[in-house]
């Protein structure tokens, strides 16, 4: 990936579409595979299995999804607006158990090819992915699976955000804010993509030069080494999720930011976390 990527919604790399099921690979990249799917009712996803080697990770955009955990296939409801993380070999599966139909983002992180595991899939292909049958011995505790959780590390006047990931592999965060709110620095990160899925609203991005607008259901890569920076357009209040793969340090980098009172203290916040003003 050398240039910041804008998937509009619907846009991205079509897997399969039928009337019960819609997939889109949204991003294929060595640090993240990103998915957006539809499911209908009562639709069954994965069987049970494990990653050894990644984590994977679900948020729902529209109705509920039901993540299964465990050998014993505990069935764990998960509402719109809710992120869920399955670290690796922890035993999981998923399906759409009500009656109406759920729509999620599934990030994989990092990528370990999922997407090209997806196009096998579809094209009937064999492919050696990083999935497999549960362990012998169960895997590890299914309470290492986090459901929800979010941690709030900014609730001001015109802006609110959210943690809701924060481990080596992926920092996640929500964050909501009124339109003409407070715009990060031109800046650029050196060590991890910086990616972007909007709920709500509109932002526009100006990275490498160039200008996008965002709206809802849009998905925004930006490579290392490209400077970029956004602003809350658009007459409403506007939503979006923000994703560091690798984190590099996300969570406190989110926390340092909205605490610290002088520029001084904004240098040293910065300079933890791998981002360098523009």
């Amino acid at each position: 990936m050398s240039e910041t990527i804008l998937i509009p919604p619907g846009g991205g790399e079509v897997i399969g579409d039928a009337p019960h099921r819609r997939v889109e690979i949204l991003s294929d990249d060595e640090s993240l595979s990103a998915t957006w799917s539809r499911w209908g009712s009562h639709r069954v996803g994965a069987d049970l299995h494990v990653h050894r080697h990644h984590s994977d990770l679900f948020y729902v955009l529209e109705g509920e999804l039901t993540v299964r955990l465990g050998v014993e296939d505990e069935p764990v409801v998960v509402r719109a607006g809710t992120l869920v993380r399955v670290p690796p070999l922890v035993v999981h599966g998923f399906r759409n158990g009500s009656d109406a139909e759920v729509r999620y983002l599934n990030f994989h992180a990092p990528g370990r090819r999922f997407a090209d595991y997806l196009r096998a899939t579809r094209d009937g292909r064999s492919f050696s992915y990083d999935q497999h049958d549960p362990p012998e011995d169960g895997g590890r505790p299914t309470s290492e699976a986090v459901v929800g959780g979010a941690w709030i590390v900014a609730d001001r006047p015109g802006m609110r955000v959210e943690l809701l990931a924060d481990v080596e592999e992926i920092g996640i965060s929500e964050a909501a804010s009124e339109p003409g709110g407070p715009s990060p620095p031109p800046h650029v990160h050196h060590r991890h993509v910086e990616s972007f899925y909007v709920l709500e609203g509109e932002l526009t991005f100006t990275a490498g030069g160039r200008e996008l607008r965002a709206t809802a259901g849009t998905w925004v890569q930006v490579p290392p080494g490209t400077p970029h920076t956004f602003a809350c357009t658009g007459p409403d209040e506007v939503r979006f999720l923000n994703l560091h793969t690798p984190s590099c340090g996300y969570g406190a980098f989110l926390r340092g930011l909205h605490e610290a009172r002088s520029d001084e203290e904004l240098a040293v916040v910065r300079a933890a976390f791998d981002q360098v003003l523009a």
